[in-house]
């Protein structure tokens, strides 16, 4: 479906999720952006499918959209119906632009067919095949013109920016227009929709996912929460209850196109398509989700370092201060005994060859003329003797060395969950690559200890 078409991978892929979900999409962004070719594309994937295509206008009428009046059927029978043949109610997929601009009659109809898929037409009601309605626009519904709940209808919501990279532009406007061809077999009919919308329902979501979900619609509910995490003093968006029930639905039919029996955390990244309800709301959006999705999985990892955490690993370089047992001497063992070298020594040392001697009380003393031993110190921490070197002892009880051997052991847990969310974001065809969630890795970051927390956290 993306074939001779650049950088439009993702909305056409969500395209194809609503649609498969039974669910519509609405599309922001300025004229020439592609917003029209996701329609024609989509109707490219049902085999036998029909569409429908408008541009709303203020003077739009009811009988554009939904068909004429038959005069026949008024004239003979005195039954107000429409000849619907080639319009929305017979359409499988419907592409309405400048949607805000459609009059009251025509929203109140699109209303019924939404939520319903049901076309009041006379005196009975039509079964719509309609599978998605995809709307367009260049701005936002107006507040207070009563767009609302047209406004709610769309679950997906997806803003189209013009293409980005200089590549892929120069082949857009070089390259030649090749039409877009998908094999038989890989068309989808009504029988394979039906099918998806029965398995969809055993689809099973794990506590994981519903305390992520549960997470976030709670910091959307409180006032002051939501300004925090999402980091705008703008109001948070509002996500119903009935609108709730339908983002499981996408996150479900995520998973089963994905091959699987379970919602994982990967489809909830979905969410941030689905809950803002200004363009301003975005970015917030994203960092909730991203944060509450590696605060759930941080559940279980260590919250502080012990010293437990840190037994049978070898570390190389100083955690702690030196060891003084006197306040006068910092302490080595060579030998298999304790050394002593006076701290005003031991600092006067550098990586410049010096000499030393032994007293008789394990004290090593600097000499200023060739003794029995060569001394010197080639980093904080360390003294070498002749040629063999020894660590000073510190003031913890461990063995200590380097801080990064010290992070790699406690963080172990930690990058296991992050290895395994990356792993799950790659396999989910209806994401961008994990380097394209900046929100998400930062909220990972997170879970690991640095070295500052060591510090604060040992014990």
């Amino acid at each position: 479906m993306t074939q001779g078409i650049y950088e439009r991978d993702e909305v056409i892929a969500l395209a194809m999720l609503a649609a498969l979900a039974g669910e519509s999409i609405f599309l922001l962004g300025m004229p020439g952006v592609g917003k029209s070719l996701v329609a024609r594309r989509l109707k490219l994937a049902f085999r036998g499918a029909k569409s429908f295509e408008y541009l709303m206008s203020r003077f739009s009428t009811p009988d554009e959209i939904f068909g004429p009046v038959s005069i026949s059927k008024l004239k003979d029978e005195d039954t107000y119906e429409r000849v619907v043949d080639g319009y929305l109610p017979t359409a499988d997929v419907v592409f309405l632009d400048e949607i805000w601009k459609a009059g009251p009659a025509i929203q109140n109809s699109l209303l019924t067919a939404l939520n319903e898929r049901i076309f009041h037409n006379g005196n009975h009601d039509i079964r719509l095949p309609l599978k998605t309605i995809i709307s367009a626009s260049n701005e936002l519904p107006a507040q207070g013109e009563g767009l609302e709940a047209l406004w709610d209808r769309f679950l997906v919501r997806y803003i189209v920016k013009p293409i980005a990279r200089h590549q892929a532009f120069l082949n857009l406007i070089i390259g030649h227009d090749e039409p877009c061809c998908i094999d038989d077999e890989l068309l989808f009919d009504n029988a394979d929709f039906g099918l998806l919308q029965r398995q969809v329902r055993d689809v099973f979501v794990p506590d994981t996912v519903r305390d992520i979900i549960c997470g976030i619609r709670d910091v959307l509910g409180d006032t002051k929460l939501a300004s925090r995490a999402m980091n705008t003093a703008r109001v948070a968006p509002y996500v119903s209850d009935r609108r709730w029930r339908k983002v499981m639905g996408i996150l479900r039919m995520s998973a089963l196109l994905n091959g699987r029996n379970d919602v994982d955390p990967s489809d909830c990244l979905l969410l941030e398509h689905m809950l803002w309800d200004n363009d301003d709301q975005c970015s917030g959006v994203r960092r909730l989700v991203a944060d509450k999705i590696a605060e759930t999985l941080r559940r279980g990892l260590p919250q502080t370092v012990t010293t437990d955490d840190l037994a049978g690993h070898t570390l190389v370089s100083p955690v702690g201060g030196c060891l003084s047992p006197d306040g006068k001497h910092y302490v080595f063992e060579a030998g298999g005994e304790d050394v002593l070298i006076g701290i005003d020594d031991y600092n006067a040392l550098n990586e410049q060859v010096r000499f030393a001697t032994m007293t008789s009380e394990n004290v090593l003393c600097i000499s200023p003329t060739p003794a029995e031993f060569t001394v010197r110190v080639t980093r904080p921490g360390n003294i070498v003797l002749n040629t063999f070197t020894y660590q000073l002892k510190r003031e913890t009880p461990l063995r200590v060395g380097t801080a990064q051997d010290m992070l790699d052991v406690v963080n172990a847990p930690a990058n296991a969950v992050v290895r395994g969310m990356q792993a799950m974001v790659l396999d989910n065809i209806f994401l961008r690559g994990w380097d394209e969630y900046p929100e998400l890795i930062q909220a990972f970051d997170m879970l690991r200890f640095t070295r500052e927390t060591l510090r604060g956290k040992r014990r």
